[in-house]
């Protein structure tokens, strides 16, 4: 088996690492996906130590391939790890796959030349090698928990599923990661298809229509890659915000759009912030709000009680609705998060050969999940007033109009961590720093992550001040 290599493009707009083909594309978005539900399983010394290092090689048939940086890691992950990565890339990929992990250095595995390799012409087969993305199986409605948080964006996704493009054309749907906006993409897909089954159906991510595009331009294929994007009956697109900031990417998006909405064609959008949140030029943001817009809030304790519920009797796990309450009273801000901790306790029980009682559930995800308990309380002015006391400044400057070093740095911060520990949008987040608007709080929100990644002391600031917050010191 030839490992499929991935090479650094040339300075496109975009900058991506881009695949040779679509199967790769297809195992960094899944290999992604699983990243983020092990982030929440795994204890954070755990994840940086043996997840996070590890760089996805190649997806050829049905065998994934893995490089880790060490024999140890490799050892340790197939021990530990194995079955769970398989498990979820499997759910990602929507098929069964074959593990193997590999000890070789991330920089063999995935070789940056300083020169792009001409590039090869892609593999084509009967069905000439779909661009698009499978649709998972176990994302139907059937298995979508409806609650007051979602209730509005599943009945017009199952309208849009039975009459598509001809009911809430576009449907957009938005709301933070976790809350299950990605399964209802695929159960429109899914229930469309079932009563139709000749609908071209695409199911697309941002980053992928990206890839796609870049592609298309390097190889001179423009033409066919319009052709394939403006001939779908259902357009389904996931993280619409990776378009952001892409002025090319986006114009050919929005291209993409007008033709199949011209057409008469379904599309369905979904991202972790609502159409005026997100950035875009006012062109695209207008077609993006001229239909159906529905958010996707925190679920209540009662709609997160029956999603543990349906987890539990999908895969089999006994545990009390005592103990499934408490469960949902700790843990609120994500799905993924809910699924993590019913896991976690079924395993601890299963290896040590316990019964789950409340006060053991208390003992096992506490370590896990405490924090969430006290993040829930935390408002807009305890971010200021945190902020201000460790960076020696005052809160009424944090929400004046000075843009000295001094000030700007910590106004950015208190932004970025507004929009961590609280439910509060952008515009509200602007407004209680002195009125800025929701683009200024983007861009401090994106510029604290870049300076945590390049500047560890920065991170180490920003993880005191959320234990300050948290701990109510």
């Amino acid at each position: 088996m030839q490992p499929i290599w991935i090479y650094e493009v040339g300075k496109l707009e975009d900058q991506l690492l881009l695949g040779q083909d679509d199967s790769f594309v297809a195992l960094q978005h899944a290999w992604a996906k699983v990243c983020e539900v092990l982030a929440e399983r795994v204890q954070k010394l755990s994840f940086d130590s043996w997840i996070k290092p590890v760089v996805p090689v190649s997806f050829d048939g049905d065998i994934v391939v893995l490089s880790t940086n060490s024999r140890f890691a490799k050892y340790w992950i197939e021990e530990r790890y194995l079955a769970d990565i398989k498990s979820l890339l499997e759910q990602n990929l929507g098929q069964k796959v074959k593990v193997e992990i590999r000890n070789c250095k991330a920089e063999e595995a995935n070789p940056v030349l300083d020169e792009p390799l001409p590039v090869k012409k892609p593999r084509k087969d009967s069905s000439e090698e779909s661009l698009f993305l499978p649709l998972n199986n176990r994302y139907s409605f059937d298995s979508f928990v409806v609650g007051p948080c979602n209730r509005l964006a599943h009945a017009t996704a199952v309208s849009v599923s039975e009459k598509p493009g001809r009911l809430y054309n576009p449907l957009f749907i938005y709301g933070r990661p976790g809350m299950g906006k990605t399964h209802i993409l695929h159960a429109i897909g899914l229930a469309a298809l079932q009563a139709n089954p000749n609908l071209r159906v695409a199911y697309v991510r941002g980053e992928t229509f990206t890839y796609h595009y870049i592609m298309a331009l390097r190889e001179q294929r423009i033409s066919e890659f319009r052709k394939r994007y403006r001939t779908i009956d259902l357009w389904l697109v996931d993280d619409v915000q990776f378009l952001v900031g892409k002025d090319r990417t986006e114009e050919e998006f929005l291209h993409t759009y007008n033709d199949l909405y011209d057409s008469g064609k379904q599309i369905v959008m979904a991202s972790d912030r609502s159409p005026r949140d997100l950035g875009l030029s006012p062109r695209l943001m207008s077609r993006l709000e001229c239909g159906m817009v529905a958010d996707i809030a925190t679920p209540d304790l009662e709609t997160r009680i029956a999603i543990l519920q349906s987890k539990a009797e999908k895969e089999n796990i006994g545990l009390s609705h005592d103990v499934l309450a408490y469960v949902a009273g700790l843990i609120s801000s994500s799905v993924r998060q809910l699924e993590g901790a019913l896991i976690k306790l079924h395993a601890y029980g299963a290896l040590m050969h316990k019964e789950i009682s409340p006060e053991l559930a208390r003992e096992v995800l506490n370590n896990y999940y405490g924090v969430e308990q006290a993040t829930k309380d935390v408002d807009l002015r305890m971010v200021q007033t945190a902020v201000a006391r460790k960076f020696n400044v005052s809160v009424d400057d944090l929400t004046g109009q000075k843009r000295n070093k001094e000030i700007v740095m910590p106004r950015q911060v208190a932004m970025y961590l507004a929009r961590q520990l609280t439910d509060a949008s952008l515009p509200c987040i602007g407004r209680a720093f002195g009125g800025r608007d929701h683009s200024t709080v983007l861009h401090s929100i994106e510029k604290v992550k870049q300076m945590m990644v390049s500047d560890p002391s920065v991170a180490q600031i920003v993880e005191q001040i959320i234990s300050d917050i948290t701990s109510g010191s």
